[in-house]
């Protein structure tokens, strides 16, 4: 289905791209265009989100392209919005009538889309209710919120799990979905929604795509609306996992297909809106920029620490600023409110970045460690820096140390490894059923697991070659070692050596269990105490966590040892 426009001169015009707003505390992104329909992308919560980021953009881009004001936005306590005074869907539903105003009195709509994913679905249709919506757009909507609730509590037993496999150890009473972890406030009024017992919303067209088992639709064609029903497909790959998220673009076309319809002629000149203004919080304010094909949020404090180092925070794997759970976020204002400045930014191909030219993510090459440079150009103020990350930002965030000298300090979590062979396969890596070779080592105690092999549904094939590929490049590495017994300068001992003599710290953490512990021992050595040796202090090992440290416990740890290394390092 092609995109409609109302006639030549309107399919002629050229958007400006899309700008950072602020409005009633939440960050958004709006493109502008020229047509007098306004469309607001209400997007889903949590993890769902952070898969569904790239491709939600995308839409949003190709809605604006197409001529249509187009406003997607951070909830309340969602990516970088503030935190609000409390969390529930009331206050959810009232970002969306937030969102609507903002379109009509800086966007100039006249008429106004809503166009949910998810649980975003469930919201734009309760927001519909107070009227004023002409076309709604629910994608896979829940029926209620405890179907919500139940889907989630049931996908996190495969999301949310140890390095060695275990379950993620969950508090019933705050239960950890995906990373994130809901207020209870929002939990408990989730409960409460059901939308087969409310009235219809009173809204002209809708399209549903995607299931209905509560027979919904026919409740809003009962209600007088006029509702197109079809399939959601791709919708599993959409949301599985930000890494390997799959855009359904012919989803997006047909969403694409039932803004145009019957679209008004009126348009005019482009409905540009005002430059966001800062986002503030106590004793913090933060700010968007742009830099290069890069975006990065500052977060300043209200009263700055005399002499301390910035703190650049580097994106985990395909994880948005914000970071997985959003931990980044909440970390970067704990700290501006103890007095440091940080950036979190977005590399090319991730979250509100351009794509970079190969349309890959920027995992484990060192073509995109320009772009970490050019943050540390926006921070440092003759204090130098402190970078941290997680995965592959941890990756960056050893290059950076070892070639920066602006570099304080580098507090990085579960390295997958210092330097990344070509030779391997990225992709086998990277698989989230992929795990350590000490992971499958637990998991052969458990009765369980003999029970999964024996019925076939372990591809123990598959895991052994990948072992097998793992042993040989780490025997690689060792008859190199053997070569040559003493580091070189461009071993990692090496260059450990040579940024220690100019007064950098390296702090290394672990989830027990990660794989990446094998690479510390192949190249610091075997012993704690050689490794502290090296180091200059020991390795940090946290335990009952998973590898994107979403236990509070392990958030609370990481946040003790930044600040703690920035007091080491202040001038």
């Amino acid at each position: 289905m092609t995109l409609a426009r109302p006639d030549t001169d309107f399919a002629h015009s050229t958007p400006a791209p899309a700008m950072p707003v602020t409005f009633d505390g939440m960050l958004g992104w709006y493109g502008a265009g020229f047509s007098r329909r306004g469309i607001v992308l209400c997007g889903t919560l949590g993890y769902e989100q952070i898969s569904a980021g790239r491709g939600w953009r995308r839409l949003a881009s190709d809605l604006s392209a197409a001529g249509y004001p187009t406003l997607r936005f951070d909830y309340p306590g969602e990516g970088d919005s503030a935190d609000p005074a409390s969390t529930d869907v009331g206050t959810l539903v009232a970002a969306i009538g937030k969102a609507v105003r903002f379109m009509r009195e800086q966007g100039g709509a006249e008429e106004i889309v809503l166009v949910g994913l998810r649980l975003g679905a469930t919201l734009a249709a309760l927001a519909a209710e107070e009227g004023g919506i002409d076309r709604l757009v629910l994608l896979a909507p829940f029926a209620s919120g405890r179907a919500y609730l139940r889907e989630m509590t049931i996908r996190t037993k495969t999301i949310d799990q140890l390095p060695d496999g275990r379950p993620f150890p969950q508090d019933p009473a705050a239960p950890v979905f995906g990373g994130f972890r809901p207020a209870s406030s929002l939990l408990a009024s989730l409960a409460t929604v059901d939308l087969a017992k409310r009235p219809p919303a009173p809204v002209p067209d809708v399209l549903w795509l995607g299931p209905d088992p509560a027979g919904l639709a026919a409740r809003l064609r009962a209600g007088g609306s006029t509702v197109t029903t079809g399939p959601f497909p791709g919708l599993a790959p959409f949301l599985s996992n930000a890494l390997i998220s799959e855009t359904p673009t012919d989803v997006f076309a047909t969403v694409a297909g039932f803004v145009a319809q019957d679209v008004p002629a009126s348009f005019g000149s482009p409905s540009l809106a005002p430059p966001a203004s800062p986002i503030t919080g106590p004793g913090w304010s933060e700010s968007v920029i742009r830099f290069g094909d890069n975006v990065g949020i500052v977060c300043t404090p209200e009263t700055a620490a005399p002499d301390t180092p910035a703190v650049l925070f580097l994106n985990s794997g395909v994880n948005p600023r914000s970071g997985y759970g959003r931990q980044t976020t909440e970390l970067a204002r704990v700290l501006a409110a103890e007095g440091v400045r940080s950036l979190r930014m977005d590399m090319r191909g991730v979250g509100d970045a351009e794509d970079r030219p190969d349309k890959a993510p920027p995992l484990y090459t060192l073509d995109a460690l320009p772009e970490a440079r050019a943050g540390i150009d926006r921070l440092d103020d003759g204090n130098g820096v402190v970078v941290t990350g997680n995965c592959s930002g941890a990756y960056f965030g050893f290059h950076l140390i070892c070639t920066d000298p602006r570099v304080r300090a580098a507090v990085i979590s579960n390295l997958y490894c210092f330097d990344w062979d070509p030779a391997n396969d990225l992709a086998a890596a990277l698989k989230p059923s992929f795990r350590s070779p000490a992971a499958y080592a637990s998991l052969l105690r458990q009765k369980d697991a003999w029970r999964r092999i024996l019925r076939g549904e372990v591809k123990v094939r598959a895991i052994a070659g990948r072992l097998a590929g793992i042993a040989m490049g780490r025997l690689r590495q060792i008859a190199a070692k053997i070569m040559q017994p003493f580091p070189s300068a461009t071993s990692v001992a090496g260059r450990v050596v040579a940024f220690r003599k100019r007064g950098a710290k390296l702090v290394l953490v672990f989830s027990a269990g990660e794989s990446g512990i094998g690479e510390v021992a192949l190249h610091l050595g075997r012993s704690p105490a050689t490794v502290a040796r090296r180091l200059g202090h020991e390795m940090v090992m946290l335990s009952d966590t998973d590898h994107n440290m979403s236990t509070e416990g392990a958030q609370d740890r990481m946040r003790r040892l930044i600040t703690d290394t920035l007091a080491a390092t202040r001038r």
